[in-house]
């Protein structure tokens, strides 16, 4: 039996029989080309070709699309488990912190913004500075920086005026609200009246300046260091001149100082009450500016119409 198609290759290449095959097919008619066994076979061949090829890449594009989607979807789904707290002052707890951001149940990783978060800490008058971070996979870690309240801060004229609006004064001379929640502790701290003028704005977020706050932050410095035996808690504090600061003690007496050597007139007024005690006699007037033989009026030589007021 003679094989078929046998003059097609028999001096040519395999190159050249492609291509006089090409030629011989192009020369039938379209329906001997549609149902030639060889371009039946080429076209299955480039076929399976292209189906290996999709085999191949369809389930590459697939395991890139899945991996992207399974990468967002986690991201997505992470969520803050653990949050740590730091109060420097102990005056904020964790949850008025996250009262203050408006956090509420889930936190997620993926919409986190720590700087905005940070800021809106920051814009809360009683803190003053805050750092929050977060730390994969599921931890965030908040840190604030209170503002101390040194004193009360009234307008003296308010006496007159009926406005009493105070606030809390930090040692560096910025006023902020009082707020209960936050200062429990400090609700007995002593009022300093201000004098028209001491303050270009008395509103919470205002600073007094240097000269005005240095004298006062002092004194209260200065009788923190003693027992409310030995200096009882000043109740009011006045500066009526520059020079000059008139305090009140909870015991009734009335104290002169001046604005320099404040440590030293603590010092001089500890030992006059210590007198006082040891002698049974109650103050209603002392002058601790003298470095020698300050001076002090008794209520008990006060006359007799003033004693019973």
């Amino acid at each position: 039996m003679k094989k078929r198609n046998q003059y097609r290759n028999h001096y040519t290449d395999g190159r050249e029989a492609s291509a006089n095959v090409r030629v011989l097919e192009a020369a039938l008619s379209l329906k001997h080309r549609l149902f030639s066994i060889v371009a039946l076979r080429r076209g299955m061949r480039r076929l399976r070709r292209v189906l290996i090829i999709l085999l191949i890449t369809i389930p590459v594009i697939a395991g890139i699309i899945w991996g992207c989607m399974t990468a967002v979807e986690k991201a997505y789904s992470l969520s803050i488990d653990k949050v740590t707290f730091d109060a420097r002052q102990k005056l904020i707890s964790k949850e008025q912190a996250l009262r203050i951001l408006g956090i509420e149940g889930a936190i997620n990783m993926a919409t986190l913004d720590t700087e905005a978060m940070q800021t809106k800490l920051e814009s809360d008058p009683c803190i003053e500075s805050a750092l929050i971070r977060a730390e994969l996979p599921d931890t965030l870690h908040i840190e604030i920086n209170e503002r101390i309240p040194v004193v009360y801060v009234e307008q003296e004229s308010g006496t007159d005026t009926g406005n009493r609006v105070r606030f809390f004064m930090d040692p560096n001379g910025k006023l902020f609200p009082v707020m209960p929640e936050y200062h429990r502790n400090f609700m007995g701290a002593p009022v300093w009246y201000l004098q028209p003028g001491e303050v270009e704005s008395f509103t919470a977020g205002s600073t007094l300046s240097e000269d005005k706050r240095r004298p006062i932050v002092e004194l209260i410095a200065a009788a923190n260091h003693y027992t409310l035996v030995e200096i009882p808690a000043i109740h009011e504090i006045f500066r009526p001149k520059e020079w000059k600061i008139i305090i009140t003690l909870e015991n009734g007496a009335e104290v002169l100082m001046q604005v320099y050597d404040i440590k030293e007139q603590m010092e001089r007024l500890a030992m006059i009450l210590e007198h006082c005690r040891a002698t049974g006699r109650h103050p209603r007037s002392i002058n601790v500016v003298p470095r020698i033989n300050p001076t002090v009026t008794y209520a008990e030589d006060a006359p007799a119409s003033q004693s019973g007021k």
